[in-house]
């Protein structure tokens, strides 16, 4: 059900204006294939004569039809969804990296692809680690295909075979090459003159030991030597290499690496075939953690009696692991310790020779890291929480910690990079004891025993948990991990990290039921035994943010990633399949400016917005849609198109099974999901759309879940607020920029509103000034006076004291968070506004434009746990604050606070925070916490004072007679008074203003008060009047109106009032919600706005 809207470009035959409606049909445009429902759209278009870029989807299509039906001929099988994505990339020519796991058929993809070509006439090149796995493919190969001319190479080949394969080779007598990567070393010259289709590395870590070999490869797919030598001088000039636009290259196809590329040799592949070398990061884990808090040998025995083989056990040393290896033999236990004969010990454990295996805690330690056999492995056991110690001694403590503790001191600001430097001065400031007492105040998150500080070694106890979890065959086979742990702040410190950096919990050993972990842990490996049934596929995420984009690939185990046209597109491996992320970067389409009623046609009652892709200038910064080649401010041809974006995705969408639209949840996320989906459907029809309203994990896990078509009432709400801005805005901006001769003047209907409110403001201001008194009296209590007070004493004339309850606030929405935030940070709301986009984007708060402050029980699980943490659990006083709509509050996503975040910060385990986003994180984390705290109970005092025969009446809390949500909202407490005169210690006699001038914060909240703007516009209203030079701050940070801004305000007044009166605006916005309700038609809703503009021009 499409918005009936026309888009420029976004026709799939001819890339010209076509609408929505048949864009979702599948549907060329009107020009190319008048019909509605032709039988075959290529047929209908090669009739007409009309057949241009659909040729290239048609052969496409049928293509990949006939490689499926080529593999399901030769295996007797179906594609895996991982193979599909590979055929489709084969038939697109792109070259890339196999990332997946073990047992999904990449070799058998290399071969049939090979044979494939082979039918076409192109010529491949397989190439394996091993003389082995040369000679099995050559026999699968040939037993397959008979009329298929496949030569291969191998060291104990006879006389005349291998004098047949010299002939065939040398005279390039064959389709498919098969060898191994010692051949392609030691036969360069030869094979670097030779051009392949088709280049298949089975091992490409053997391949990258050797960085010639990497040229060897480009040039077999027929990349040039000279060109290589210019890419690789350009990378070491620390740019990216343009490569050839006439530059035709034959496809390489690379598995995954095991690790990490090194040097810059491998970036060859980036700037010349568009790809990464990425190793397999798979994050798929399916792990129930369970702490006992005892290190019980009994314990363990009765554990391990239960499991009864598949054991890791990690010690903390090797003396404990040799202890525990000689008392679990003395109870008739099969177990073995691997700090010595490791390859006898682990094949007899995969043997089932031995059920336990006992080994040191180390990362880089063989049994964290060397092993891999998810289907043995079980049940992994932790002796100790894994931990890094670092000494106390000021004269040995690590510089991070001497940072940290200088930094927190007030001893330095940032960063000092001269450890000796900071050693000094910490000797200088801090006795052994004071440098002990001052560290365990600052790292609340780890622990300081004596003098070490322990701090959880996270990756090395993800690493070594992680063995009894795999994805094999396409079953994410579960794991056990038992940690044995007494130190309760240990234990804690292990939690909070195993939630932020996997976003998994641990269970209490109380909490465990047993028998059905084991039942579970053991069923899910007899699947495996079963015959292989395939249900991964390759998914697209579409968001907006490429922030975002590169959040969630993380999260779900990004393995790499590569440039597609103007768009980065990474890639992981979970348990579903491959899943590809990338970002459009924000709106794709606008309004176009020229055409119809300022871009919007009207044909037989019905208007139809036309839009047309934006277009940003890279250098002046200007946006515009018109097709045009330079910047029509300052002429620059660096363009930004988003029509390359629009291109890229279509191009990515024909290689996946399946495509979601993650955009924000709002009405401006929808619209870009829509005008993303129209222009994506002809090309894959597989189109939906989910809303993730924290980037977590548990948040993509639960979007999953409430898949989705587009919401279209939302779609039109956007229309009509984009349509209505646009109408209103041009025809009063036109007036503006005539009468004042500046063509960077701009009028819309919510600015100019504020703007007349800032402006009246500002005479009521000028308006309110009278005389006051501060005084500050002998208790050290300040009151402010109106008038001048000459008394040297005041009387209190009457005290009333109670005992109440208050209750805390609620959490944020964002006029509330934009308002307090920025004036107690003394940030500008836009400012605010883009920290807290940073702080959704990358995980550690829920969606920032709401206006509601609801929390879920996720949300209140969150503050639960948290307060169980520090000790506090009886505060929790769960509450929801409201019940509609599906938008939470803003809140933090996990139990954790903002000194943890810093102190992870310090240990790299949190990238790309500053203190700004620390401030207001902790902002957040503590308003909500208190909102889901219990009351306080304090003692109020009501006080009325006789100023020279005037009463003021004051009330102050005096006394908090219980805890509550004040813990994380400190309140002042007032001294008491008594019915006795005080003394006048100081007094000040000034001037000020009865009336407030605005600042942004309370602007914001007047915006929310009247009803005017919504949380995605409130801080770009106030930022427009910025630019355009209508206000300025004070130096109190006040909004003042400039001579420009009255004029202004004043013109639109006195000529356009009804247009910008604070109640139509407000009608207007309560007819726009009703759109995205579905209360209110579309069209009339366009009519009535229609005529209100119709009217403005027909006065002239």
């Amino acid at each position: 059900m499409a918005v009936n809207s026309k888009y420029h470009h976004s026709c799939i035959n001819c890339g010209g204006v076509n609408t929505d409606e048949r864009n979702e049909r599948g549907l060329p445009c009107e020009v190319c294939l008048p019909e509605e429902s032709p039988f075959d759209i290529y047929e209908a278009l090669l009739e007409r004569r009309t057949l241009k870029d659909y040729r290239f989807y048609h052969r496409f299509w049928n293509e990949y039809e006939d490689f499926r039906n080529f593999f399901k001929k030769m295996f007797g099988k179906n594609l895996t969804g991982y193979q599909r994505l590979w055929a489709k990339r084969t038939i697109l020519g792109k070259s890339f990296t196999m990332v997946a796991p073990t047992g999904v058929g990449k070799t058998t993809f290399g071969m049939v692809a090979s044979l494939w070509l082979a039918k076409k006439g192109k010529r491949s090149a397989l190439i394996f680690p091993t003389v082995t796995l040369v000679k099995q493919t050559l026999e699968r190969l040939r037993s397959m295909s008979e009329d298929v001319k496949i030569v291969g190479f191998y060291s104990s080949m006879g006389k005349e075979e291998r004098k047949r394969f010299e002939e065939s080779f040398e005279k390039d007598d064959y389709h498919v090459l098969v060898v191994s990567t010692q051949f392609v070393s030691r036969h360069r010259e030869e094979l670097s003159r030779k051009k392949f289709d088709f280049v298949f590395v089975d091992d490409v870590d053997a391949v990258l030991k050797a960085s010639r070999n990497i040229d060897t490869l480009l040039m077999m797919v027929g990349i040039p030597e000279d060109v290589i030598k210019k890419a690789l001088f350009a990378i070491k000039q620390g740019k990216i290499y343009e490569r050839p636009d006439n530059l035709k290259t034959g496809i390489l196809v690379v598995s995954s690496a095991t690790a990490r590329p090194r040097g810059i040799r491998p970036l060859l592949f980036r700037d010349l075939l568009n790809f990464t070398v990425g190793r397999l990061v798979s994050v798929s884990r399916n792990i129930t953690h369970v702490r006992i808090p005892r290190k019980s040998k009994e314990r363990l025995m009765e554990l391990l009696r239960m499991f009864k083989d598949g054991v890791l056990i990690f010690t903390q040393t090797e003396e404990e692991g040799k202890n525990l290896v000689d008392y679990l033999k003395g109870q008739g236990i099969k177990v073995e310790g691997t700090w010595e004969r490791f390859e006898e010990n682990f094949d007899a454990f995969k043997n089932g020779e031995i059920n336990v295996l006992v080994g040191v805690q180390a990362y880089y330690g063989k049994l964290t890291r060397g092993v891999d056999l998810p289907e043995k492995i079980k049940y992994v056991v932790f002796w100790g929480v894994p931990s890094m110690r670092f000494s106390l001694e000021p004269d040995k403590a690590p510089q991070f910690v001497l940072t940290r503790l200088l930094r927190e001191s007030g001893l330095i600001k940032g960063r000092e990079a001269n450890e000796e430097k900071l050693r000094e001065l910490a000797k200088s400031h801090f006795s052994q004891e004071e440098f002990v007492e001052r560290v365990k105040e600052i790292f609340r998150g780890s622990a300081v025993r004596g003098k070490e500080l322990i701090i959880p070694d996270i990756y090395t106890y993800i690493q070594a948990s992680g063995r009894s979890s795999r994805i094999l065959n396409g079953v994410l086979v579960k794991g056990l991990a038992v940690i044995f742990e007494e130190d309760e702040e240990i234990f804690e410190s292990l939690k909070t990290r195993l939630l932020l950096v996997a976003e998994e919990e641990i269970l209490e050993e109380s909490e465990a039921d047993w028998e059905k972990l084991v039942r579970e842990v053991e069923e899910s490996r007899k699947s495996l035994k079963k015959e292989f049934s395939d249900t991964s596929r390759s998914l697209l995420i579409v968001v907006e943010s490429p922030t975002k984009a590169d959040t969630i690939s993380k999260f779900l185990g990004k393995s790499s990633s590569r440039r597609e046209k103007n768009i980065l597109v990474h890639e992981a491996v979970t348990d579903e399949g491959i899943i590809l992320f990338t970002a459009t970067r924000g709106h794709v389409y606008d309004l176009v400016t020229r055409g119809g009623i300022h871009g919007v046609e009207e044909k037989d009652g019905i208007f139809v917005p036309v839009y047309n892709s934006l277009k940003r200038c890279r250098d002046c910064g200007y946006q515009f849609t018109e097709d045009r080649e330079e910047c029509p401010i300052c002429s620059s041809k660096n363009l930004d198109d988003k029509t390359e974006t629009l291109r890229a995705l279509r191009e990515i969408s024909l290689e996946v099974d399946e495509i979601l639209v993650a955009t924000d949840p709002d009405v401006e996320g929808e619209k870009i999901s829509w005008d993303v989906m129209q222009y994506l459907i002809p090309a894959n029809g597989s189109l939906r759309r989910i809303e993730m309203h924290e980037i977590t994990k548990y948040g993509f896990k639960k979007a999953r879940e409430s898949v989705r078509f587009v919401d279209f009432n939302l779609v039109k709400a956007q229309v009509v607020r984009r349509v209505q801005d646009r109408w209103i805005g041009f025809e009063l901006s036109g007036r503006l920029q005539k009468q004042f001769g500046k063509l960077n003047l701009s009028a819309g209907r919510v600015q100019s509103t504020v703007l007349g409110w800032i402006v009246d403001r500002e005479e009521e201001y000028r308006k309110s000034e009278k005389d006051f008194t501060l005084i500050t009296l002998e208790n050290g209590v300040q009151l402010e006076v109106e008038g001048k007070v000459a008394v040297d004493a005041i009387s209190v004339s009457k005290v009333e004291e109670t005992e109440e309850d208050i209750t805390p606030p609620p959490p944020y929405t964002t006029s509330s968070a934009l308002s307090e935030i920025s004036q107690r940070l003394r940030l500008g709301v836009q400012e605010t506004m883009d920290i807290l986009q940073d702080l959704f984007e990358k995980g550690f708060i829920t969606y920032h434009r709401t206006d509601s402050i609801r929390v879920s029980l996720e949300g209140q699980n969150v503050a639960r746990s948290y307060l169980r943490k520090i000790g506090k659990e009886e505060l929790f006083t769960g509450r929801s604050w409201s019940t509609e709509g599906a938008h939470e509050a803003i809140r933090p996503v996990k139990p954790i606070d903002d000194k943890e975040i810093e102190e992870m910060m310090e240990e790299g385990l949190i990238t790309d925070l500053t203190k700004k986003h620390l401030r207001v994180y902790s902002i957040i984390f503590n308003r909500f916490l208190a909102s889901q705290s219990s009351p306080m109970k304090v003692k109020r005092q009501s006080v009325s004072f006789d100023v020279e025969g005037k009463e003021l009446k004051k009330e102050y809390v005096v006394e908090i007679l219980k805890d509550g949500w004040n813990l994380f909202m400190p309140l002042t407490i007032s001294p008491r008074f008594e019915h006795r005169s005080y003394r006048i210690l100081e007094r000040k006699i000034y001037k000020k203003h009865t009336v407030p001038l605005f600042t942004q914060a309370s602007i914001v909240e007047e915006m929310k008060k009247r009803g005017i703007g919504r949380p995605s516009t409130y801080a770009k209203i106030v930022e427009v009047l910025f630019k355009r030079g209508y206000v300025y701050e004070d130096k109190y940070r006040r909004i003042r109106p400039t001579k420009l801004g009255v004029m202004v305000y004043s013109f639109l007044k006195e000529r356009y009032e009804r247009f910008v009166t604070e109640e139509t605006t407000r009608r207007l916005e309560e007819i726009m919600d009703r759109v995205e309700k579905g209360e209110e038609d579309y069209q009339s809703t366009l009519r009535l706005l229609y005529e209100e503009i119709k009217s403005l021009t027909e006065e002239g």
